[in-house]
């Protein structure tokens, strides 16, 4: 995930002494197999988001795996539409490059840019600064801009803006959802979902026919064109299914609901730091420790495998495959013990 800076100085110190509580760590009764690399990649990963990762030498993964594209040094991947890839640098610059690695479109911003989302050759983009753009990439015309309340600080998993159909829905810093009109180019409706000072940026939004799942670190909401579900916790990480949602805590718990976020099933796994998750057939959930457990999608059962290291670094999934650092494995490979 982007580290982007806090907007003002933010020094948190924390000392561990002889009186601190140490993290208690997952143990499971259980391990059915080991898992080991399938392969390498030409460089570590370097930077994460939930589209892609950016390797050290500039070449990118997205759901696709790995691409021979290169983003420019100094830039790291944000996602792609097709055969055109969105990069941006620390210095508030913004680059598009084809599937030639050339940069096809390039813009300056007066913020750093956090997430952005292209469709055709409109361009949405959320910024640093809590300001959402919406600009035409052929013109370089802004067509819709909007300065969102100051914020202080933010997770490091930052949602990027969702084209649908006629709208695009931006996600903010702080914690809000801004609908607007591509055919007017104007707000239709802002919707909050936890919006505060500190750490309250959506780090999750997706569609899935009819239905709006978002969430914060601490919320997660469900929206029909008849409801609106609310479901409060330490979130972790979100999956939106055909007509239920999994959620995934801080604190190992992975809560099965239905569409409207009424919680229907619960499993605990004691300690447990989930770093990333997959889903398709089963549900895959990377521990910081260095396990994989896999569950059904219904909770009912579980596996726990052993990976070769901990992770301490960056973790990329696809549907298939697992990238951490230089190394990658592929879902369904592991050995039973």
């Amino acid at each position: 995930m982007r580290y982007i800076k806090y907007l003002l100085p933010v020094l948190v110190l924390f000392v561990l002494s002889g009186c601190g509580t140490k993290r208690q760590n997952f143990e499971p009764k259980v391990v059915s197999g080991e898992i080991s690399y399938d392969g390498s990649l030409p460089s570590s990963i370097v930077d994460v988001v939930r589209g892609g990762a950016t390797l050290e030498n500039g070449q990118i993964i997205t759901k696709d795996g790995l691409l021979d594209v290169k983003v420019p040094k100094g830039f790291m991947f944000l996602g792609n539409s097709g055969e055109k890839y969105i990069a941006a640098s620390t210095c508030s610059d913004l680059v598009i490059v084809n599937k030639n690695s050339k940069v096809i479109y390039e813009k300056k911003f007066d913020a750093i840019v956090a997430s952005a989302s292209l469709k055709d050759d409109i361009l949405a983009v959320l910024l640093g600064n809590n300001k959402v753009v919406l600009l035409d990439t052929k013109t370089d015309k802004i067509l819709y801009e909007k300065s969102g309340d100051k914020v202080y600080a933010h997770d490091s998993k930052i949602a990027a803006p969702y084209f649908l159909t006629s709208i695009v829905i931006f996600p903010t810093l702080d914690g809000k959802l801004l609908i607007v009109d591509l055919k007017k180019n104007k707000l239709l409706r802002d919707v909050v979902v936890k919006s505060e000072k500190f750490f309250s940026n959506i780090i999750y939004l997706d569609v899935l026919g009819d239905r709006l799942v978002a969430a914060t670190k601490k919320r997660v909401v469900s929206i029909n064109p008849k409801t609106m579900g609310f479901l409060d916790k330490d979130i972790k990480d979100v999956i939106i299914l055909k007509d239920r949602v999994l959620v995934f805590t801080k604190n190992g718990q992975v809560l099965l609901t239905d569409a409207d976020l009424k919680v229907l099933k619960t499993k605990k796994f004691k300690f447990a730091a989930f770093v990333g998750t997959i889903h398709g057939e089963f549900v895959y959930i990377v521990e910081r420790g260095g396990f994989l457990i896999a569950t059904d999608l219904s909770l009912i059962s579980s596996n726990v495998y052993e990976m070769p290291d901990e992770i301490d670094s960056y973790v990329f999934t696809t549907n298939d495959k697992l990238f951490y650092k230089n190394h990658y494995f592929k879902l369904g490979k592991s050995r039973e013990k």
